[in-house]
């Protein structure tokens, strides 16, 4: 495998970042959303992360994404002490740590720089795997919303989960 570089959110790999949002995406697993975002709103939002200086970490191989956290504070007045986290890896990055070295950076940044509270963060309950990865790093089960998504047919409950920093 080549080199892994973890980097912060830079506008420079916005466009590789939109790519592995919608690889993950159309995976129809992870995330909530069943494709990735359009070039122009990625490009914003990494532009108001970088301006913002917010917890965002690129995984980075043969200068493109591969993976990436980020830990986004709420915005409403009394709730932004508390971030919520979202986090990919394109499928044949995975199994490798760099989950980990994304995790780590971002709730160091987080904690550290932009000074939340307790990180929140939601996976489907047949996501069994990202269970136990978030559990690893401490973070609790809070709740669990009941047939939250029907894709396909198929019901699937979504885990709520937080950690105090």
């Amino acid at each position: 495998m080549n080199e892994i570089k973890i980097i912060h959110a830079n506008i420079k790999y916005a466009k590789s970042y939109c790519n592995a949002v919608d690889i993950v995406a159309k995976e129809l697993k992870y995330l909530a959303s069943t494709t990735g975002f359009p070039e122009e709103t990625t490009i914003q939002f990494v532009e108001m992360i970088e301006k913002n200086n917010l917890s965002q970490y690129y995984a980075i191989s043969n200068d493109i994404v591969i993976g990436w956290c980020d830990i986004l504070p709420k915005s409403f007045e009394g709730l932004n002490h508390v971030g919520n986290l979202g986090m990919g890896i394109i499928p044949k990055f995975r199994k490798n740590g760099i989950g980990s070295l994304l995790i780590e950076k971002s709730l160091e940044h987080a904690r550290d720089i932009n000074k939340l509270e307790k990180i929140e963060l939601e996976l489907f309950k047949s996501n069994t795997s990202a269970l136990h990865f978030y559990q690893k790093y401490g973070f609790q089960k809070e709740g669990e919303r009941i047939r939250s998504r029907k894709l396909n047919g198929v019901y699937d409950n979504m885990i709520l989960m937080g950690l105090f920093l």
